[in-house]
This record gives structure tokens, C-alpha cells and sequence, in this order.
């Protein structure tokens, strides 16, 4: 049997054990549910502007146009409704209107309302009825209102800008948080379940059978790439998961092919990042015997991505294009959850095709020294086995 088919083989069993699992369909399904509810929250929090209903009687019914204007003015959807006052109370009361507008448009304005006045509003109104104190004065003094107002309305400030405003910032940094945490909790996921594995087949000595038939390399590549396949599974249901119901209900407003790229991006350094730490998580799980010594050997690998997350809540969303930001997003110890948490703010090709490169390197060379103590230390049981005489093959 070729070396390709041994692997082909050894990965095969490895996605069987994993999917056949229960663990494997609860945990997939609660992740999804988890990324749908944050993407609820952001519709809840930041999905647009707050909408309140005011119903407006037949003497203030000219005010629509004002409320309108200010409440556009400040992010306030104001929808108005032609009432009655024994309609409108009505309609309070049960909760339909947010508030009924009484009085006089040119005399004092009264609210009514079922308990209290929400700031929104009150800042609506009180904005007109100043607007209406203004217009008095002015009459009183013999000028005239409109004029005034017209004018008042032409003032304002000359702003020049050296850059285009991104007018989605907001919603490029729900996007990068979302990438950065799935992305975090995945690679966590799935290097501790390579780990466990390796400690599993060695504690019970399954694994000096299998190695009776096949080679170190063959085996530990077989399960990396069981292991891979399994949890890309599962980013893939959830980015698609999270980029329809962030699309459907309307929390993203971006180009699609942002938002497409973006995806790609999370999939791509997932996968990068995982084969990366996992060949390394199952050497280090190798140098011991017991799953209890496990969380020692994994603890730096677990901090690097922690501390990977870390940068990309900080650095990058404060500055996404920063020299730190797109530095350490070269690092490949945090390219994999950096770079694709920069991606929602969008990344030169460039910066992306030399960070994949300068990873597939650092993999390279992690899978040729994970090897090497994988194939040293895995037949040693008892001890824990130490890092310096696996990579000589000391005993």
C-alpha cells in the first residue's frame, strides 16, 4: 500500500470516529445557534434606526414634518398616525403609540403618554417646542419666522475630507468580532480534540498496534487531516449559517462580495491556523500518557490563540490598518485569527497572498519538527517524555 492511500485511510477513520459522535452534531448545531443569536442581538442593538409611533390630533397635525426631520436628523425613524384624542389615549394605553401629540401647533404642545417618555422622543419634542419659542420671540420682535428658519437651516459647518468615510464601520466591526470568535473557539475545539486523541491511542496502547502497520508520519498525518476535515465541516455551516441570517436580517449592509470574501477568508485561515497548531498540539500531546498532562503541553499553543484573539479586539479594530495590526497579522503564531478579522475591513491582495505564503512555511516547518518528536516520543509510555530528548531520539 502507496503512502497516499495509508493516510487516505487513517483520515478516513479518524472523520468516521468524529462525525459518528453526538458530541459532534450538539456542538454544531449550538454554535450555529450561537452565531444566529449574536446576529440577532446586533439586529436588536445596531440593526437600524429606533422607530417610535406618534399619533398627532387634527390641530397638530402640521408638526408631522418637523418630527419627521429631527427625528431623521438623529437616527430616529418617527412614524405618524392621524387621530382622534379618544383614539389616540386609546392607543396609548394599549401600547400602539409611543406618544399622542395634543395642543395647538402655534400654541403650547402636550404629550400624552402610557407611563413615561423615552429619551428619543423627548428630545424630538423638545426640540420643536424650542423651535416654536424661537418663532415667537422672533415675531415679537418683528422679524419674520420663516426667514429666520430658513436661514438657520442654509447654516453649517465646511468639512473637507482626506479620505471617503466608511459608512459601515459599525457594522465591519460586528463582522470582525463574529469572524474573530468563531474562528478563536474553533481552532480551540479542534486542536484539544487532536490532542486528545493522540493521548487516548497512546494511553491505551492502541496506537503500538497501528504503528506495528503504518509509519509516525503516516499516522499523525492521517489524524490531522481527519480531525481537518471534520471541524472545516463545521466553519463552513456556520460561516454560511451566519452569512444568510446576517443578510436576511438585514444586519449587513455590505458589498456581498465583502462579505463573501470575508467568509472565504475565515474558512482559509481556519484551516491554515489548524494545521499549524495541530501538528503541533499532537506532538506535545505525545511527550505524555495521561489526558490529565494534556492542558500542560497544550497551554502555550491555547495562549497564543487567546492572545491572538486579543490583538484582533484591540489593535485591529481600533486600527485595521495600522502598522501593528497588519505586522502581527504576518506572525504566523497569530495570522490565523488576526488576518481574517482584518478581512471585514478589507486587505490588500498583496498583504494576503505573502501572509498565506509566510504560513505555509511556518507550517511546513512545524509539521517537519512535530514529526520528529510525534515519532520519538509516542512508543514511550510512563513519564512525561521531555521536549529536548524527543527531538534528539534520546531515551
Amino acid at each position: 500500500m502507496n503512502d497516499l492511500k495509508t493516510v487516505g485511510l487513517i483520515t478516513e477513520r479518524e472523520v468516521k470516529a468524529r462525525i459518528q459522535t453526538k458530541s459532534f452534531a450538539i456542538l454544531t448545531v449550538l454554535l450555529i445557534v450561537a452565531v444566529l443569536a449574536i446576529i440577532g442581538l446586533f439586529k436588536l442593538i445596531g440593526g437600524g434606526p429606533t422607530t417610535v409611533h406618534v399619533g398627532l390630533t387634527s390641530s397638530t397635525s402640521s408638526l408631522g414634518n418637523q418630527l419627521t426631520t429631527i427625528g431623521q436628523a438623529a437616527n430616529i425613524k418617527v412614524d405618524l398616525e392621524t387621530v382622534t384624542l379618544a383614539e389616540g389615549r386609546s392607543k396609548v394605553h394599549s401600547g400602539d403609540l409611543d406618544a399622542l401629540v395634543t395642543g395647538t401647533a402655534d400654541g403650547k404642545v402636550q404629550t400624552i403618554v402610557d407611563k413615561e417618555l423615552s429619551d428619543s422622543l423627548r428630545g424630538i419634542l423638545t426640540a420643536i417646542a424650542q423651535q416654536q419659542v424661537l418663532r415667537t420671540q422672533i415675531t415679537d420682535l418683528g422679524g419674520k419666522p420663516n426667514s429666520v428658519t430658513e436661514a438657520v437651516s442654509k447654516a453649517g459647518v465646511a468639512v473637507t475630507t482626506l479620505q471617503k468615510a466608511d459608512t459601515h464601520r459599525g457594522q465591519r466591526i460586528g463582522m470582525s468580532t463574529v469572524i474573530g470568535v468563531l474562528t478563536y473557539v474553533m481552532l480551540m475545539i479542534a486542536i484539544q480534540l487532536t490532542g486528545q486523541g493522540v493521548v487516548e491511542e497512546k494511553s491505551n496502547r492502541i496506537v503500538e498496534i497501528l504503528l506495528a502497520a503504518v509509519k509516525p508520519w503516516q499516522l499523525l498525518a492521517g489524524k490531522v487531516l481527519g480531525t481537518g476535515i471534520v471541524t472545516i465541516a463545521q466553519v463552513i455551516l456556520i460561516a454560511a449559517a451566519g452569512a444568510i441570517g446576517a443578510t436576511a436580517t438585514g444586519v449587513l449592509h455590505l458589498p456581498s462580495s465583502l462579505i463573501g470574501g470575508a467568509a472565504a477568508q475565515a474558512v482559509l485561515w481556519f484551516l491554515l491556523g489548524y494545521l499549524f497548531y495541530a501538528v503541533l498540539m499532537a506532538a506535545a500531546a505525545s511527550l505524555v500518557s495521561r489526558q490529565e498532562e494534556l492542558a500542560a503541553v497544550g497551554t502555550p499553543f491555547t495562549l497564543l490563540i487567546v492572545a491572538s484573539y486579543l490583538i484582533g479586539v484591540t489593535m485591529v479594530q481600533a486600527s485595521p490598518d495600522g502598522s501593528a495590526s497588519t505586522v502581527l497579522s504576518m506572525v504566523p503564531l497569530f495570522s490565523p485569527v488576526v488576518m481574517p478579522m482584518r478581512a471585514a475591513y478589507g486587505v490588500p491582495a498583496w498583504q494576503v497572498i505573502l501572509a498565506v505564503v509566510i504560513m505555509l512555511l511556518a507550517i511546513a516547518i512545524a509539521t517537519v519538527l512535530a514529526g520528529k518528536v510525534y515519532r520519538n516520543a509516542v512508543l514511550r509510555s510512563g513519564s512525561r517524555v521531555r521536549l529536548r530528548a524527543a527531538l534528539k531520539g534520546s531515551a
